[in-house]
């Protein structure tokens, strides 16, 4: 998504969710993209020193240790298909076959739906990659096709036109995916229930009441705000083009993503997870202290507490830039700059624009006054006035 290394000299408009027919929206409090999730943050954030997601060091070592015990190997192959630290991979994204799954789309059930969906979908899945190109989805079905019409034969010419479209190193992983469909799906759902078995069934139970009380918040936000207006809030700073065809959004919070975002669009479907605000089963989200920070301030000082945050606000406000350019303007790889663009996107310093599967960012025209107020409440806050 973020290949190009220009930049436009203006600001990007303003994302309009209202064009056409309105998309419905469903807000859903399923644990099972959280199972995705858990594996796409201890297969991600190793890059990062574990640094990237708040759940932190321990919790992704445990996890890492126990599925290693409980499936040798299993996140050797979760990460040759969904995206670890190697060339090779692949970065599938899963999250939005949940979506497609029949109810009830728990985590048990929808791995029985992976052994039982068209091989076709599958093959679309694993590899629909960023950066592909206009051609790739005309490419992909007269590769499929080809294969269809004559498996046992060597790669015909649409196929070897689709695999030029991935990186050198991930083309032997692509060709598994579209000549060895069975073998990989095998693979894959026994993997995906080796970390389910040793790390996320325990986890489940903790996470529903968390979950459900999310959704609940979010539903009663959406009964009372107009739908471009609630979309834009939950997209938690994040602008998102909308493309044709867009039926549905499904709201569907995560614990496992915090502070980060996720999203992805297939078939229609937009798929949009964001951080729960409590962690805990006890937390009610309400201050008893009247003196205490917000959330929302400790979250926006936490941010700008940080020499190289303080630099890419310095560069942000020159004009917007994309990701790439930034980690060569800070001397950064692009995962530790997105690790801090993350932290200012959730505190709600910069904007993450999302156009035609390029990410760039901008800085909040009004973040120096969201600062001042800020500031502002939580000295006013049980502050003495007299002088």
């Amino acid at each position: 998504m973020d290949t190009r290394v220009g930049a436009r000299a203006s600001a990007p408009r303003a994302v309009d969710l209202r064009r056409g027919r309105a998309p419905d929206i469903q807000i859903v409090d399923r644990a099972t993209y959280d199972f995705l999730l858990s594996l796409d943050v201890t297969l991600a954030d190793a890059e990062l020193g574990y640094e990237e997601y708040d759940i932190g060091r321990a919790w992704i070592e445990h996890a890492r240790a126990a599925c290693e015990r409980h499936a040798p190997g299993a996140l050797e192959v979760l990460g040759r298909y969904l995206g670890d630290a190697r060339p090779s991979s692949l970065r599938a994204t899963l999250i939005s076959l949940i979506g497609q799954c029949p109810e009830p789309a728990d985590t048990r059930r929808f791995l029985k739906w992976l052994a039982e969906m068209p091989a076709a979908d599958l093959v679309e899945t694993l590899l629909d990659q960023d950066g592909l190109g206009p051609d790739w989805p005309a490419l992909l079905r007269a590769a499929l096709e080809e294969r269809e019409a004559a498996p046992d034969s060597a790669l015909g010419s649409a196929s070897l036109r689709l695999l030029d479209l991935y990186p050198r190193e991930a083309r032997p992983t692509a060709t598994r995916v579209l000549c060895g469909i069975e073998g990989v799906r095998a693979e894959l759902i026994a993997a995906l229930w080796g970390w389910y078995e040793a790390v996320f069934a325990a986890e489940e139970e903790r996470l529903l009441p968390l979950l459900k009380r999310e959704a609940e918040a979010m539903a009663l936000r959406r009964a009372d705000t107009p739908q471009d207006i609630f979309v834009e809030r939950e997209m938690r700073g994040v602008q998102w083009q909308r493309p044709a065809g867009l039926r549905r959004i499904i709201f569907a919070p995560s614990y496992f993503c915090k502070p980060a975002v996720f999203y992805h669009f297939w078939r229609g479907v937009l798929t949009f997870c964001a951080p729960i605000e409590s962690t805990s089963p006890g937390a009610s989200g309400v201050h008893t202290d009247p003196a205490a920070p917000t959330t929302e301030t400790l979250r926006f000082f936490e941010a700008l507490g940080d020499d190289t945050r303080l630099r890419i606000l310095r560069l942000l406000a020159g004009r917007e830039m994309y990701l790439t350019e930034l980690a060569e303007r800070l001397g950064l790889t692009k995962a530790t700059t997105k690790h801090h663009m993350v932290r200012l996107r959730a505190a709600g310093i910069v904007t993450l624009y999302d156009r035609e599967r390029l990410t760039y960012y901008a800085l909040r025209p009004d973040v120096a006054r969201r600062a001042a107020q800020l500031l502002e409440l939580l000295v006013g806050v049980g502050g003495d006035t007299r002088h």
